[in-house]
């Protein structure tokens, strides 16, 4: 999938770090302008209306060359269409470099697949948070929360954060009362709760 002609909005310019870059096996394109140097010190060639070299490359210090490759495998598919992502790790990592950079298509994209796969639900409603998605879009990892037997654990509300652990508290607590096992009750509280609008199943 090709989102433009142009490629994201990268970093600022800095100056090259002293240690030797090694160049990627894949995606440094001799016919390339723009050079990019990821944390681990692996280089990737590209195209932009901008140039870069080797010598002064665009320095991206807090990514890694695997998560960057993952990018480039939707910007740059062999196949038109296709991509080899297939995972939470894969998915996750062109969600954070697409919010990132700013490639809306691609960061929409990797929300899409992201849903496909049976995520954890805490997981879940975390990269809801942390990516500012539509809640609607965690609105069945909400019902699982509201419903399973046992409470959230310490290192889950760790996940979540103070605010969305003291809201699961509050929906599960309404629930005890109006009944965890009656399905227009949960979707009632999931809605009143979080505003989610729950779709029967």
């Amino acid at each position: 999938m090709h989102t433009s002609s142009e490629p994201p909005a990268y970093q600022s310019m800095a100056s090259a770090p002293s240690t030797p870059a090694k160049k990627h096996d894949k995606y440094y394109y001799d016919d390339g302008n723009l050079v990019i140097r990821t944390s681990d010190a692996i280089l990737f060639r590209l195209w932009d209306e901008k140039p870069s070299s080797d010598e002064n490359p665009l320095v991206l210090e807090d990514v890694s060359s695997a998560d960057f490759e993952r990018l480039l495998w939707v910007l740059f598919p062999p196949i038109l269409g296709q991509c080899q992502a297939n995972s939470f790790p894969d998915w996750s990592a062109i969600l954070s470099l697409a919010t990132k950079f700013g490639v809306s298509d691609v960061r929409d994209l990797a929300i899409k697949e992201l849903g496909k796969l049976p995520l954890e639900p805490v997981d879940k409603i975390s990269l809801q948070q942390t990516y500012t998605i539509d809640k609607k879009w965690a609105a069945d990892a909400f019902v699982a929360l509201c419903t399973r037997a046992p409470a959230l654990e310490v290192d889950e509300g760790k996940k979540l954060g103070i605010e969305m652990t003291v809201q699961v508290a509050a929906a599960r607590e309404k629930l005890d009362k109006w009944g965890r096992k009656k399905p227009e009750e949960v979707k009632k509280v999931v809605t009143e709760v979080w505003g989610v609008a729950v779709e029967s199943t």
